[in-house]
């Protein structure tokens, strides 16, 4: 494996979608995710990687939850290496929860792919956590062994696998219109 630090120094800045210990960091970050789909949307899917994902998935609890009888912006989201996200409703308090399927059961009830590494050294039960919000007749779930990242061209079957899962996440939410 290649040592790819040389190549992303520590004093660089980096960019991300929010700070993940700061409660005002991250309630900004789902306004803006708001505000974008409001002005940018419809979209027929959301798809997000690692922190993006868990931001999907927390805008999504908040809609939900804030207006249970009202159809989801999204036929379907597609979550790469993602974790549970934040409690919407906590962060209203200025307090960092994630949202724990083991208190609240499933949450999201649209079709979702969930994929991730069993490798993932970065948010090593993320992806199991994240997809048990989600009713399970409605997930498709796919492991690979590609660490933190979304399979690319040399690891042929993982990418194969993947296809699979969304292929089988869009057919679903199609089928559902």
């Amino acid at each position: 494996m290649v040592d790819i630090k040389p190549y992303y120094p520590a004093e660089d800045e980096y960019f991300q979608y929010y700070n993940p210990s700061s409660a005002p960091s991250v309630a900004l970050a789902l306004a803006q995710l708001k505000r974008y789909i409001q002005i940018e949307g419809p979209f027929d899917g959301v798809l997000g990687f690692s922190q993006g994902a868990s931001l999907a998935a927390a805008y999504l609890v908040r809609l939900t939850r804030d207006f249970p009888s009202r159809p989801l912006p999204f036929r379907c989201a597609i979550f790469f290496c993602g974790g549970p996200p934040f409690d919407p409703q906590a962060l209203e308090q200025d307090e960092m929860r994630l949202v724990d399927a083991r208190k609240t059961g499933p949450i999201l009830r649209l079709p979702t792919a969930h994929i991730w590494a069993r490798n993932d050294t970065v948010w090593p039960e993320g992806g199991e956590m994240l997809s048990e919000l989600c009713e399970e007749k409605d997930s498709n779930v796919y492991m690979h062994d590609e660490g933190h990242s979304i399979p690319g061209p040399r690891a042929k079957v993982a990418v194969q696998g993947c296809v699979r899962a969304i292929r089988r996440t869009i057919d679903r939410a199609e089928m559902m219109q």
